[in-house]
């Protein structure tokens, strides 16, 4: 039965003309569009108008009291309809909705690296085991991805929608810039900018306005601003891992990041300060040779425990 038949077929059951077959086909339909309809759909306000609406066609029904049980089961059968009847012209109303945004994710392996192109012409570089989660369209007053790992963005300039980048709890905001974001388990979040100027919170809260050169370091609720060299920001785009005046510990997390291994140790590993340049078709064990053969304070050997696992003593 189609909604304009439903109107006219209750219009005639409120002026008393309905013959007994229209009666019960009514309120065969009304009992199924109830059952599919739920009152939960409406706000209270459309609730209480469709309420309202029965009350005023009981109050001009007779007032026999034999009558009244034959009311009050027109309106439990008529109320569902109103409701139904109420939230399909609320709908009707109501522009259509866009479709929801699909999100793509590109990730990477152990020394693998990937260069992504975003919707907005955006360049994304992952590194070795990161992340990159970002919409097939920016749509709406911003541009979010999510990050984790190491990625090095080049965003386009897009000062009406601007560019988000959340990585654990920190958010970083920029209008058009180049800049690397770090963020992986167990390590200090390294934020560093190559260009432009970006704005980093956490929870809401500014942490700092980094400009060019600029690295801001989060760890355990501490923030601290160091500078940085800008052609070391990116080099590992380029098949290089530069590093400068570098402890011993933040050596050996470049190379978990990188290599998907894990080191332990009891030395001192926030000791030594080392100047390392590494190349992509250089090993693991290439690398760790060099560190082992140029340590001085702590001097460290290298011992494979497992697979992937290694101790430093």
């Amino acid at each position: 039965m189609k909604q304009q038949d439903l109107q006219l077929l209750l219009e005639k059951y409120k002026a008393g003309k309905c013959t007994a077959a229209e009666v019960t086909l009514l309120f065969a339909w009304l009992d199924k569009t109830a059952a599919a309809t739920p009152e939960a759909g409406l706000s209270s306000e459309a609730a209480q108008s469709v309420q309202d609406a029965v009350w005023q066609h009981i109050s001009k029904k007779p007032a026999a009291k034999r009558r009244h049980l034959g009311l009050w089961m027109a309106a439990a059968t008529l109320l569902p309809f109103f409701i139904c009847l109420l939230t399909w012209q609320q709908h009707s109303r109501q522009p259509p909705q866009m479709a929801a945004v699909s999100r793509l994710i590109s990730r990477t392996g152990p020394t693998e690296t990937r260069r992504v192109l975003l919707p907005d012409g955006s360049v994304a570089q992952l590194n070795a085991s990161s992340s990159l989660e970002y919409p097939a369209q920016f749509t709406g007053h911003e541009r979010c991805v999510s990050i984790k790992g190491q990625v090095f963005l080049d965003i386009k300039h897009q000062p009406q929608q601007p560019f988000v980048a959340l990585s654990g709890d920190l958010r970083i905001t920029v209008l058009g810039t180049s800049f690397l974001v770090r963020n992986i388990p167990g390590q200090p979040a390294k934020v560093a900018v190559a260009s432009g100027k970006v704005q980093v919170a956490h929870q809401q809260q500014v942490l700092a306005t980094l400009r060019p050169s600029d690295m801001l370091t989060y760890t355990d609720k501490r923030t601290f601003i160091s500078s940085t060299d800008t052609t070391t920001i990116n080099a590992w785009i380029r098949g290089e891992q530069l590093l400068s005046g570098a402890t011993l510990q933040q050596v050996l997390w470049e190379l978990e990041a990188y290599h998907g291994v894990t080191f332990s140790s009891r030395l001192p590993l926030q000791q030594g300060r080392l100047d390392l340049s590494f190349s992509s078709n250089m090993t693991l064990q290439d690398k760790l040779d060099i560190i082992a053969t140029i340590s001085v304070a702590p001097k460290v050997h290298f011992r494979e425990t497992g697979k992937g696992t290694y101790e430093v003593y």
